[in-house]
């Protein structure tokens, strides 16, 4: 079957197969095309790298002890060199490649594509490969894994056992309601079991967001009341930061409030939602210490400062993989 649909305005004999015959192979070019290469890799749809021996032992243990092990290495009729059939294709093994030469390395465009390579350096046990990869990605503006997609990602990431990009993903679903609207999209590339554990990864950082809010008050016991009045005295104009945090005061239960559907710190101390609270208080109180002057730099201290303790405590939740590998901060 043809790799593509043809036209019902282009004959037939006129259109090119994209996908070259097993009986046709073909070189890639530049720069893996040296003759002093002493390999070629064949990718599954039939490219040619010459490549050398010696670099992709440095680079993977796999190659490396397959280099090494006992017996003729497998060659083709009217071939020099050795040539080794690999299941992954030609965009693969050229961005693969271009990481382990040197040469200028390619970021991927797309997160399968970026995942896939990712999971390619974990199958020839590519460990600096791999971190060369992940280093140009984390560089790459806009970054190739978001809020959007991050449910997306996240089911990739755990199909192929990438714990650190399975967690980061994780952590960005954090800021999208686990609901069927925000994920329906992404459900196909989510097994039953990895949809289950992320539910259970969000109800972990739901706790634990609450417990890190609970904890950020030294007066009463339990969570503060959801009240529209302050208590304690507090001199704001001094951005006293740790007593901005003590005090039980309207704002412990603005950020209780957010924690249910979108336990991610940054959501929950999100700037905008903060100041429409803060003026509702204003408005419906006569609190005297939160008609200060200054206020977009108490704001920004009082949200600055829960941001940063919940992302602590969020960082610390764990998720596990099929394989039940826990994935830590």
């Amino acid at each position: 079957m043809r790799g593509e649909l043809l036209s019902l305005f282009d004959p037939a004999e006129e259109v090119a197969d994209a996908r070259p015959s097993r009986e046709e192979p073909r070189k890639f070019g530049k720069p893996f095309d040296r003759a002093d290469a002493d390999l070629i890799i064949r990718s599954c749809d039939q490219v040619d790298f010459h490549v050398h021996k010696v670099v992709l032992g440095v680079a993977s243990v796999v190659f490396e002890d397959m280099f090494t092990a006992p017996g003729p290495p497998p060659q083709e009729k009217g071939q020099d060199v050795p040539i080794i059939n690999l299941t992954e294709d030609s965009k693969t093994l050229h961005h693969l490649l271009t990481a382990i030469y040197p040469v200028d390395p390619i970021v991927s465009g797309t997160i399968e594509d970026a995942l896939f390579l990712l999971a390619t350096c974990q199958k020839y046990e590519m460990d600096s490969t791999a971190y060369c990869v992940r280093s140009l990605l984390k560089e790459r503006t806009p970054p190739l894994v978001t809020v959007l997609n991050s449910f997306r990602a996240y089911g990739i990431a755990s199909q192929y056992h990438l714990k650190e990009e399975a967690l980061l993903a994780a952590r960005l679903t954090l800021e999208r309601p686990m609901n069927f609207n925000a994920c329906s999209e992404d459900l196909r590339f989510i097994s039953g079991a990895d949809l289950f554990r992320l539910w259970g990864y969000h109800n972990e950082c739901i706790k634990a967001a609450k417990n890190c809010i609970g904890q950020m008050k030294k007066h009463g016991d339990g969570f503060p009341p959801l009240s529209r009045g302050c208590s304690g005295s507090v001199s704001i104009g001094k951005y006293d930061t740790e007593l901005l945090q003590c005090v039980p005061r309207w704002w412990h239960g603005h950020f209780l409030n957010r924690v249910a559907d979108r336990p991610s710190p940054k959501t929950i101390t999100d700037r905008p939602a903060f100041e429409r609270a803060l003026a509702a208080h204003r408005s419906s109180s006569s609190c005297v210490a939160c008609l200060q002057p200054d206020d977009t730099r108490v704001d920004n201290t009082i949200c600055a400062a829960f941001e940063a303790k919940l992302t602590a405590a969020i960082n610390r939740v764990s998720i596990s993989l099929g394989d039940q590998l826990d994935l830590l901060n």
